[in-house]
């Protein structure tokens, strides 16, 4: 027995001090490969946002994928430090996430709003693209409309956020739809 693995174990030795030959040049086959810029393409994931609002994704890095996923389909404004505070402690005495969520800051201080949600889907990635954007001054409200799209054939459980900062919109009546 000890003797077929010590067959085997130079066997397979054999080959780390072979030198490979290119035999139609004579020369030691050498693979250099040749480096070639990546395409600056846009992220698939990301879409321009209208100027009015901030990308907040960020933010709610820290939430685990199970308490995402547990949360998905539920509008959330936060107006207040205490209100994001607050969700953060819900998240983690829900009990979904391994250890403790991971707070991220959001500046409330100049009557900035944190509005969002989470959307599940079955695909290779998962992209919100708003459609529409509406900001009513007179009647101090805010309608959002977006589109969660999935994209490719994988078999992955995707969770994807939607997650928005608003300026100077704490007295607001904030909508956020997504078909």
């Amino acid at each position: 027995m000890r003797l077929i693995f010590y067959l085997a174990l130079a066997y397979l030795l054999t080959g780390c001090f072979l030198n490979p030959i290119d035999f139609n040049q004579g020369q030691p086959y050498v693979s250099i490969p040749s480096i070639t810029p990546a395409p600056q393409t846009p992220d698939p994931l990301v879409t321009p946002l209208p100027d009015n609002l901030v990308d907040a994704l960020d933010v709610m890095r820290g939430i685990c994928f199970e308490a995402a996923f547990d949360a998905a389909g539920q509008v959330f404004i936060m107006r207040t430090a205490e209100e994001h505070i607050n969700f953060y402690g819900l998240a983690d005495n829900s009990g979904l996430c391994r250890r403790a969520v991971v707070r991220y800051p959001f500046d409330f201080s100049d009557g900035d709003v944190l509005a969002g949600l989470w959307n599940t889907g079955i695909g290779c990635v998962a992209r919100h693209d708003v459609t529409r954007y509406q900001r009513d001054d007179t009647n101090r409200a805010i309608r959002i409309e977006a589109q969660f799209i999935t994209e490719g054939d994988c078999n992955y459980e995707l969770v994807r956020g939607f997650w928005v900062g608003i300026p100077n919109a704490t007295d607001y009546t904030i909508d956020i739809i997504v078909n």
